[in-house]
């Protein structure tokens, strides 16, 4: 089998969604995949072709990630990976990451970063769990809030929008919010347009789109959210569903705020919050906590570090210390070494060191510590993490611990 990586051209762009669509069984129409191509990065694509047949894709969108501390660093956010059912098992996926990695290192690129559609796949080319989400679920009729609460209490007020206004005023909220929060990447306009698009659109059961910000006594967004409605009967009573997503703020009243609206809707008994960050302060607003179920607790975004000093100088660190890693890394041989860490809140200094090493880790680990979304102890309790010296541990833990906690929340 002759085997050919390469960019696609702009008239390849439908051959390679279906390579996409036969991978994950979801076929799609040509108006489907034309909505697609304004936020595609054509010269980001890689397409991979057996004997001249196109059978496998990857491709990245160019993201700016934000990191414990408030600093960015600019990622690709590797995406549309697949490989057709009929070529798997044939070292093609193995080729095509090869391939990507060594083009975002020529980028000069430290950190790549995706969302996995399986847990199982990415670990073995370096990438590392670096973030979690949460999925709630709570019965309208048991959410009331511990501390009595009404809308005159506060000076701002929730407000439903427009599709037209929520582009709007969702793109330029969310890059003021995503600042704040460690893990989070950006989306431009043409990421929410794509991504809001089709409001009325049922999805599983579920009506159009409704959107919601929260507008301070000023008139400034403070805070998003959107949700879509099953309207259910049980025996003649209202038994409907509600499912939010992108419930984004900067104060704490509007959190407040736009939590109440949602468990105070009429004509509901559950409220579905898929995707949460690991942090939710929900639970300790609520007079009945054990009622806010977590249905599931699943990995948000992988990181794979291709640049060890780069990566850890991007980012601050809550104490002052330093750290000696020693780093294996079976995928890219250049990435393995022995490098010492000075970091600090203010800043911090990286460089390949001949020192003792404190730790011992493969790169998908450190990946996965990167951004304080698990401790070091913890990942040495799992076998992971080997210290050198004793106390490295701790400080290591204290070092990289992030608040507010990391998450990702994006889908691509």
């Amino acid at each position: 089998m002759a085997l050919e990586i390469r960019p696609i051209t702009g008239e390849e762009f439908v051959a390679y969604n279906n390579i996409d669509s036969a991978a994950f069984g979801t076929p799609v129409d040509t108006p489907e995949i034309e909505a697609r191509r304004p936020i595609f990065e054509f010269e980001r694509s890689l397409a991979a072709f057996a004997d001249g047949e196109m059978v496998g894709s990857a491709g990245a969108y160019t993201f700016e990630l934000t990191l414990p501390g408030g600093t960015t660093l600019s990622v690709p956010g590797v995406t549309w990976v697949a490989v057709l059912p009929t070529y798997r098992r044939r070292g093609i996926l193995t080729a095509m990451m090869r391939r990507q990695l060594d083009d975002f290192r020529e980028r000069g690129e430290a950190v790549a970063v995706l969302t996995a559609s399986e847990s199982l796949i990415y670990s073995r080319f370096g990438y590392g769990m670096a973030t979690s989400q949460v999925w709630y679920e709570i019965d309208r009729r048991h959410a009331a809030f511990r501390a009595p609460f009404t809308p005159a209490e506060q000076e701002g007020r929730v407000r439903l929008i427009t599709h037209e206004r929520a582009i709007d005023v969702y793109t330029t909220f969310y890059d003021r919010w995503r600042r704040t929060q460690p893990g989070a990447v950006g989306r431009g306009r043409a990421y929410w347009e794509f991504f809001l698009r089709n409001p009325l659109a049922p999805v599983d059961g579920s009506g159009g789109r409704l959107y919601l910000m929260y507008e301070s006594a000023a008139g400034a967004a403070e805070g998003i959210a959107h949700y879509r409605k099953k309207n259910t009967w049980e025996d003649g009573a209202p038994s409907g569903v509600v499912t939010v997503r992108d419930l984004l703020t900067t104060t704490r009243d509007a959190y407040t705020g736009l939590w109440r609206y949602l468990l105070t809707l009429d004509l509901v008994r559950t409220v579905q919050a898929p995707a949460r960050p690991p942090d939710e302060p929900l639970r300790w607003m609520l007079a009945d906590s054990r009622r806010l179920r977590t249905t599931r607790v699943v990995d948000d975004l992988w990181a794979r570090i291709l640049d060890v000093p780069a990566a850890l100088t991007a980012r601050r660190y809550l104490t002052t210390g330093r750290l000696v890693f020693e780093i294996s890394d079976g995928f890219r041989a250049e990435t393995a070494g022995r490098y010492a860490l000075d970091a600090s809140a203010a800043g911090a200094e990286c460089a390949r060191t001949d020192a003792g090493a404190d730790l011992a880790l493969d790169i998908a680990d450190l990946g996965a510590a990167y951004l304080g979304g698990v401790r070091f102890t913890t990942l040495a309790r799992a076998g992971r993490v080997r210290e050198l010296r004793p106390g490295a541990l701790r400080r290591a833990d204290a070092l990289f611990a992030s608040d507010p906690e990391p998450w990702c929340g994006t889908s691509f």
